[in-house]
């Protein structure tokens, strides 16, 4: 992506000081999203930005300055479609990053990576995956309107997804007996059950449980916890606007601002505390913009077999 000299320097954003290294960051991330939309718009499909990135946009116009990451969403039917299409589309240093495209990645939700970057959680510091740079990927699906029900698939969602942590994100030194008991239990499951088989299962007979219902008044957020603030009215997404975006124009719900002020109240004010976390998902994040993360990897073992050798 062509960006201005003047978009990579060092500046104040709302009394928030953004580092010539978060501009670069940025810079990675709007590519993601730029190329995230072309696919969408060539394919028609449906796809708003969200969360914070939907926040910064209508606040904005672009990045929150204390922010470090960006988040879409789409409706069950085309995220379902973006997967069967994203191998084709999504080419290096693009990978479009699921459970089922890459061994050893456990994420409820997709994430588009650059793997010319790095970019990493903490809990993905050992694994064997891709950790560039990553735009987040999420399914809208159907809430079902009677309240029991609701209980009902907030308490199957909660157990499928115990049982995806314990299989690939929680270590086993850190259990108590007893869930190192259900560890062992799991683990002996998916010697007999696929991983993808199950995954598959959660993913449309769990998380899209209802979707094909078109008449319930709420869409959701499933995939991460349970938050009645990612419980949408359907009608707020019936139909999308074009938001300034840094110097993209993206997608968001035609009534943004019933969804902003939903999921953050007064969404216009700025927090008094711009430099904490600020109800971010990811917590630290490791990023180094100019690197691969293979590159990163490597010079990081290097670094530590020597260390281990002069010692």
């Amino acid at each position: 992506m062509d960006l201005t000299p003047e978009f990579y320097q060092e500046e104040v954003r709302c009394g928030y000081r953004v580092s010539a290294k978060m501009k670069k960051i940025w810079a990675v991330e709007l590519d993601l999203l730029d190329k995230f939309s072309q696919v969408c718009e060539k394919h028609g499909l449906r796809y708003f930005i969200g969360a914070g990135t939907l926040l910064g946009a209508a606040r904005h116009q672009g990045f929150i300055p204390w922010d470090d990451d960006v988040d879409v969403i789409l409706p069950r039917e085309d995220y379902d479609r973006l997967w069967e299409i994203a191998a084709d589309e999504f080419k290096e240093p693009y990978f479009f990053q699921t459970t089922l495209s890459e061994n050893g990645f456990c994420r409820t939700h997709a994430q588009l990576r650059n793997s010319n970057t790095t970019g990493f959680i903490q809990e993905d510091a050992d694994k064997n995956i891709n950790r560039g740079i990553f735009l987040d990927v999420f399914p809208m699906d159907a809430l079902p309107d009677e309240p029991k029900k609701q209980e009902a698939l907030r308490r199957e969602l909660d157990f499928y997804k115990k049982i995806l942590d314990y299989e690939y994100n929680i270590p086993y030194g850190v259990l108590p007996a007893k869930g190192r008991l259900f560890y062992h239990l799991i683990h002996l499951f998916f010697k007999v059950v696929p991983y993808k088989a199950f995954f598959q299962h959660f993913n449309h007979k769990v998380l899209g449980k209802y979707s094909a219902d078109h008449t319930t008044e709420k869409v959701a957020d499933l995939s991460l916890a349970w938050r009645d603030c990612v419980h949408w009215k359907r009608e707020w997404f019936t139909d999308f606007v074009y938001l300034p975006f840094e110097n993209l124009q993206l997608r968001a719900p035609y009534r943004y601002q019933e969804v902003l002020t939903h999921q953050y109240g007064d969404y216009m004010r700025i927090p008094d505390d711009v430099t904490a976390p600020n109800g971010r998902c990811h917590g630290e994040v490791t990023f180094e913009p100019d690197i691969p993360y293979m590159e990163y990897f490597r010079n990081r073992s290097e670094k530590e077999t020597k260390y281990a050798e002069s010692h």
